[in-house]
């Protein structure tokens, strides 16, 4: 059996057995249905259980993915095999995890879980090594608006994350707050080897934190305005939920800040004039240079890395929807932009290839040719 529509089914589930009752699972392709004690069937979740192309005969990577719509994408090599391996995230308290089969170079990622690990984590991810151990640990929100962190008890190869407090606190005790709505960023933004924490408000600003020990994790208030940093929307004095990213976008030695905003349509970027050890952000935002003007629907989550390996910064970007007619970017949320010598460049707006036909769709299967196969009907 094969597709070839211009909308279809965005999710498949088999099972063995009868229907009804049974827990999900997860599985990467055909697979039947694991029975359940009382003879129910677990649902097994199936992204590429047959061959499905597009209007113009392109195959889809992750057909039957469920589409996107709020992408929070970040990257990590988090099975020490030296490429990056891809998390998104986007329902509540759950971690989409692909692995990168292909290499540094030419990555290929395939599904594995919609529930990496079984770890709850919020709204938002962050991984880091935190106790400097050599793998990654994970910091994620702790509903509601709190900070926790699963510290890797695995190895950087077969990592195993465990919960190690119930919130993350300052050397006074006292918890740090986040508003959830909003997407830290970590980084050592002064290079003394110690973890800075940045969380964004819904003023605009940006409060800073320095990290002081590791068991347990402990951060340190540096700056309750970091640089004086206060960001005012394109469209007038509004600012609200946004997201924060550091990388030396000028390749100077130094990490700069990109800025997405519920109220911005693109990116913004600050840049550092300063130096590593002593960095100085307090340049006018401007939007992110790039050949293919980066405009969405706003509230963009950035995640600047080499996803080629070539030696250069490019540009994942998962637009979770803003102020802006948020028909301009469903279902395609999860721009991919490379860097070529003219600069950032987009190559596709749907990073992960997959029929979306929106959240409300219903479907049908029907043999409506009379060929003696099925249908779909969206």
């Amino acid at each position: 059996m094969r597709f070839r529509p211009a909308r279809v089914l965005p999710v498949v589930l088999t099972a063995a057995g009868c229907a009804g009752g049974g827990g999900p699972s997860d599985s990467p392709g055909p697979t039947t249905g694991v029975p359940v004690p009382g003879g129910a069937a677990a649902w097994v979740k199936q992204v590429t259980p047959l061959p499905v192309v597009d209007a113009e005969g392109t195959p889809y990577a992750h057909p039957f993915l469920g589409g996107f719509d709020v992408p929070r994408p970040q990257m990590a090599d988090i099975d020490g095999d030296g490429d990056l391996d891809l998390f998104i995230q986007e329902r509540t308290d759950e971690l989409m995890f692909f692995e990168n089969t292909g290499t540094a170079r030419a990555p290929e990622f395939v599904w594995r879980t919609d529930r990496y690990q079984d770890i709850s984590v919020g709204e938002w991810t962050r991984f880091a090594d935190f106790d400097e151990d050599g793998d990654l640990d994970l910091l994620t929100e702790l509903p509601y608006s709190y900070l926790r962190e699963y510290t890797n008890q695995g190895t950087a190869t077969d990592p195993r994350f465990v919960q190690r407090a119930d919130s993350i606190r300052d050397p006074s005790g006292e918890p740090i707050f986040s508003d959830r709505q909003n997407i830290p960023s970590v980084a050592d933004i002064d290079c003394d080897g110690r973890l800075d924490l940045f969380l964004g408000r819904v003023d605009g600003t940006v409060r800073r934190y320095e990290q002081e020990g590791s068991n347990p994790l402990r951060f340190r208030l540096v700056a309750e305005r970091f640089e004086d940093i206060s960001i005012v929307a394109q469209i007038g004095s509004r600012h609200g939920a946004n997201s924060m990213a550091f990388a030396d976008v000028d390749s100077d030695g130094d990490l700069d800040l990109i800025w997405g905003d519920f109220f911005e349509p693109g990116l913004l970027l600050i840049e550092n004039t300063g130096t590593c050890e002593n960095p100085v952000l307090r340049s006018e935002p401007i939007p992110l240079p790039a050949v293919d003007t980066i405009s969405t629907s706003g509230y963009n989550a950035p995640v600047p890395v080499d996803l080629d390996a070539d030696g250069d910064l490019d540009l994942l970007v998962g637009v979770l929807g803003g102020a802006f007619n948020p028909s301009r970017t469903a279902p395609a949320n999860l721009y991919y932009y490379e860097r070529t010598p003219a600069g950032l460049t987009l190559r596709t707006r749907q990073f992960l290839t997959q029929i979306d036909v929106g959240s409300e769709s219903t479907t049908t299967l029907v043999d409506d040719d009379g060929d003696g196969d099925l249908d779909l009907f969206v």
